[in-house]
């Protein structure tokens, strides 16, 4: 997969990184493996063990890199940028993506033909560039951040600042527009809608607000489905009892990282099983 390097993050001067986490430093996809399978983080994180990238994964990275390009050419230039050049960032993102990939066969094992998930990219980034981008006046986009939240050191990247129309309050001119507002927005590629619960709880954007000091945040859905790609937009808020929630549960987290505590997660998850789970063999055995 495209890589960054380590450069790339914005790290503070002084005494950031904790020498007890892998690498100094945690990144909240990886809070969320650990919330999600313990073990999992230990294979992934601590012992350094990768699976090959789906392609799935590569699908999504080469659509992240079509949205990003795009977002970067209207911050820099205030121009919208050509389609045509666009696409081209997503096909050459595919295509170097798609060398790590090992396994083209869908979770039916059935065979993936690359050249078909390459097509089913570009439509679905088509329809993102002519409904979401028109409603997006972008901040930044990519951002990198690099920051202690709590007492724990915490890496990541922001998908999306995006300005939006607030709302208007008690004192202000009604014959004016209501003042803007910024909303961190994450780009997700997916089948389905998340539940309301998962959108209004999910720790990823919490962190997002904790960083960016915001309350609005926002998941871009790009939509896979069979009748087409279809874009919806799901804007929740982050209250300061939510992310003094997330502080407690993070600094939990790596406290049981130090302590070198990696049970295996409830078997009767769904992630507990060889579709969702690439260490699965490893971890419970083949089934």
């Amino acid at each position: 997969m495209p890589k960054k390097s380590e450069d790339f993050f914005p790290y503070p001067e002084g005494n950031f990184f904790d020498e007890g986490i892998p690498k100094g430093v945690i990144s909240p996809s990886g809070f969320n493996t650990y919330r999600r399978c313990p073990r999992q983080y230990e294979y992934a994180y601590v012992l350094g063990i990768i699976n090959p990238p789906a392609f799935t994964m590569a699908r999504g990275t080469a659509l992240h890199k079509g949205a990003e390009v795009v977002h970067k050419h209207t911050i820099e230039t205030g121009n919208l940028m050509e389609l045509s050049e666009a696409q081209q960032a997503v096909v050459d993102c595919w295509e170097e993506a798609i060398e790590e990939v090992e396994d083209w066969k869908d979770k039916d094992g059935n065979e993936i033909q690359p050249g078909s998930i390459k097509d089913s990219a570009i439509k679905s980034f088509y329809v993102y560039y002519t409904q979401a981008v028109p409603l997006i006046t972008p901040i930044a986009a990519e951002k990198p951040f690099a920051m202690k939240i709590g007492t724990v050191p915490v890496r990541g990247v922001i998908d999306l600042i995006d300005s939006v129309q607030g709302e208007y309050s008690l004192g202000d001119n009604p014959d004016a527009p209501p003042p803007k507002i910024e909303v961190v927005s994450d780009l997700k590629t997916t089948t389905k809608l998340w539940p309301s619960q998962k959108l209004e709880q999910e720790p990823q954007l919490t962190f997002y607000a904790i960083v960016e000091n915001t309350r609005n945040v926002r998941v871009d859905f790009l939509l896979d489905q069979k009748k087409g790609a279809k874009y919806v937009a799901s804007r929740t808020t982050r209250t300061n009892n939510d992310k003094r929630v997330l502080v407690e549960d993070l600094e939990e987290v790596v406290h049981l990282i130090k302590q070198g505590v990696f049970p295996r997660c409830d078997p009767t998850s769904w992630a507990c099983t060889p579709k969702f789970c690439g260490y699965y063999d490893r971890c419970r055995g083949p089934k």
